[in-house]
């Protein structure tokens, strides 16, 4: 096998794992997530949102876990809170 080639099975691996890292992030909410369920601490919160999604906790789980990850520096209540917006917020458009 040339150098070439060498280069080319080389980088091929590198963009795979790559690849694969990224979906590993997206992915993480469906499978073993290490990203901890966050609580509100007002459970009125919690109550309100899955009202909103007609009491799809999982749909829930995935709003607040990409919250998150956008925003890790807030607390559980902000992200409670930007879910219920972001969805009242979307269905009066």
């Amino acid at each position: 096998m040339t150098g070439a080639g060498i280069i080319t099975i080389v980088g091929i691996f590198l963009l795979f794992l790559a690849w694969q890292q990224r979906n590993r992030i997206r992915w993480s909410g469906s499978r073993n997530s290490s990203i901890k369920i966050l609580r509100p601490q007002h459970p009125h919160l919690e109550r309100k949102l899955l009202k909103l999604l007609g009491g799809d906790r999982q749909t829930a789980n995935r709003l607040i876990q990409q919250s998150r990850l956008k925003q890790p520096d807030k607390s559980a209540n902000w992200h409670w809170e930007k879910a219920i917006y972001d969805l009242e917020r979307d269905r009066w458009r």
